[in-house]
């Protein structure tokens, strides 16, 4: 079985592959921010969330620095982002978006590194890939590292989007307080990752877990 360690290994590089020819652009990061509509994506995300920098037992400085190079590894992905929107149909844009977020990732973890130790950066890892969900399962680093069928590919990719339809419904909805919504899209996920492990065989589903590590709790 491969180790997490060979998978984030070749994740990093299959997705480094991807964009190192890409323009790096100085801007400042108080620019407008890459990516579709601003979404600075899950890793930026996760980085700026109190609770994760409190649960890796960052100090501030260490927080201030990661958040600064995750910031500044979007802004040099810029161009690949524009070049990524110009198509005019989402279903052309969804994949190069995606892999431009695949490469942006690849190097943030690369760089963190030495701002906050390979340990904590395993177990970093762990945590973006069991929070991002059932999307996942539709990196190429994961299809190959749980030998995913074209079958089980394209059954998780159903249940990704389900959830996408789902998630945008209750986000749009006008009748639901804050709470609610985090309340009912909590919901939607794990209903969503229980699909997910049906469509899995049980060796698979060991893989998937040993990838995640335990569960984050916020």
């Amino acid at each position: 079985m491969t180790s997490n360690r060979v998978y984030i290994s070749r994740f990093r590089t299959a997705a480094a592959v991807l964009f190192a020819s890409a323009v790096l652009l100085a801007q400042p990061a108080a620019a407008a921010p890459p990516g579709p509509d601003g979404n600075r994506g899950h890793l930026n995300r996760l980085l700026h969330d109190p609770a994760v920098v409190a649960y890796l037992g960052l100090t501030d400085e260490q927080a201030r620095t990661a958040q600064a190079v995750s910031n500044e590894v979007l802004e040099s992905h810029r161009a690949a982002f524009e070049t990524a929107l110009k198509p005019e149909t989402k279903a052309e844009r969804v994949p190069l978006v995606k892999d431009v977020f695949i490469s942006v990732n690849a190097e943030t973890f690369g760089r963190l590194e030495k701002v906050v130790g390979v340990h904590r950066i395993e177990r970093l890892e762990q945590i973006e890939v069991q929070t991002f969900g059932v999307r996942a399962f539709g990196r190429p680093a994961v299809v190959e590292y749980l030998d995913l069928t074209a079958a089980q590919r394209e059954r998780l990719d159903k249940i990704g989007n389900a959830m996408g339809d789902r998630l945008a419904a209750v986000h749009r909805s006008s009748d639901l307080s804050a709470a609610e919504k985090k309340e009912a899209t909590g919901k939607i996920r794990l209903e969503a990752m229980s699909q997910a492990r049906q469509a899995v065989s049980p060796e698979q589903w060991v893989k998937w877990e040993l990838l995640t590590g335990a569960e984050f709790r916020r």
